[in-house]
């Protein structure tokens, strides 16, 4: 079975001009996506929709975000969710731009969020203007841990297993110190985002998906698959006791945390980390974003963007992160469950990674015990079998 949502490559928008799609989300019709595309004759990147074949690009001119073409002549457009939100590289500053009247939340949330950061061991944006629409951000220094982890020429092994060292102990003191009776007004304030919100959020990610295929027999399989699968993650996610609820970044992944060139720098002298986006912080259980992150490691693995080597020591250094914070094996395996199917959802509406990720969702083995529990165990330095053959990623 090998049906996934038919996202092109390539799209053509009605001057003849051709177009690379990046990323792609389900619209809210069967058969329409969301595209953001780019080209390289076209600085930074472009949103739109495809609909019935015919992609229709969205200019700065947003209808659903008006203050994009205000803020467009500024900097470069670096993300575009056509009609939900937008950001714009300008120099040393990023600029956010959100529907009317969303801002707010946003800008409450990061207030709250990064409070307990301050003066501690991670770097983080500080928002440096707020409106209605639009949150503006310094610019962190460094490169995100994804593309430190690609980079074979100058950053080395060693340095890379010291560089995850050095997230997990900032992340373990940052989480404990969050959750400290200093900052418990703070954590009382941001949105909850337990065991049933996260099984809503992969029921939604589910409902597009089983929309966008409905009455196509070649889906059938993945339809079932789909539906076994979230049984068997809300299973996990609602069965035995849930850990504390604590301060959670909320969308941890391997782009959010970024670290220093290795350049003149020893193993055990990589810097504070970064860490952006704050824009989903919450109280959910400490495995919410160990899990989540860890996910993602897994999906760069299966990308081929990450050796077996570099997987293992990232992986233990979150196992060590997740044991120091005394998360139970139980709710980690349950969240990281849950971030598999999501992942596998929204890869499907992804070119190239479509097929590849109704294969994964339909194999039943969103779960991976070998690949989860013995990361010593792993052959450090072999090579996997190429799932994928593509050095764009595009999350």
């Amino acid at each position: 079975m090998n049906w996934h949502p038919p996202v092109p490559r390539r799209v053509t928008d009605p001057a003849g001009n051709e177009w690379l799609v990046g990323r792609a989300w389900p619209g809210v019709s069967a058969g329409r996506y969301v595209l953001e595309v780019h080209s390289p004759g076209y600085p930074g990147v472009l949103g739109g929709f495809f609909r019935e074949g015919r992609f229709v690009p969205v200019s700065a001119d947003d209808s659903k975000l008006p203050a994009l073409a205000r803020e467009s002549p500024k900097g470069e457009t670096v993300v575009h969710r056509a009609h939900k939100r937008a950001v714009l590289r300008a120099g040393d500053t990023y600029i956010k731009v959100f529907r009317p009247e969303q801002a707010p939340a946003a800008a409450t949330n990061h207030v709250l969020a990064t409070a307990p950061l301050a003066g501690g061991r991670f770097r983080t944006p500080v928002m440096t203007a707020t409106r209605p629409d639009v949150l503006a951000f310094s610019r962190v220094a460094g490169r995100s841990y994804y593309e430190l982890g690609q980079d074979q020429a100058t950053v080395s092994d060693g340095f890379f297993a010291g560089m995850w060292g050095g997230w997990s102990r900032a992340w373990t003191e940052t989480v404990a110190r969050a959750n400290s009776s200093a900052f418990r007004g703070n954590l009382e304030q941001l949105p909850l985002r337990d065991a049933e919100e996260e099984l809503a959020k992969v029921r939604r990610w589910m409902d597009r998906w089983l929309l966008h295929s409905e009455g196509i027999p070649e889906a059938a399989p993945g339809r079932a698959a789909l539906m076994a699968q979230v049984d068997a993650v809300k299973a996990g996610l609602l069965a035995g006791p849930p850990d504390p609820l604590g301060w959670s970044h909320g969308d941890l992944h391997d782009k959010q945390i970024l670290g220093t060139d290795s350049a003149g720098m020893g193993i055990d002298n990589t810097g504070a980390p970064g860490l952006l986006d704050f824009d989903e912080a919450c109280r959910a259980e400490a495995a919410l974003d160990l899990a989540n992150l860890d996910v993602h490691l897994e999906l760069r693995r299966r990308q081929n963007l990450l050796t077996a080597r570099r997987f293992a020591a990232a992986h233990a250094s979150i196992v060590s992160a997740a044991s120091r914070l005394h998360v139970s094996p139980e709710r980690f395996e349950a969240y990281a469950a849950s971030a598999r199917l999501r992942l596998a959802c929204i890869y499907s509406f992804r070119p190239p990674w479509g097929s590849w990720a109704v294969r994964y969702l339909t194999s039943m083995d969103l779960v991976s015990p070998e690949l989860r529990r013995s990361p010593g165990r792993r052959a450090a330095g072999r090579e996997p079998v190429p799932l994928l053959s593509t050095e764009r990623s595009l999350t």
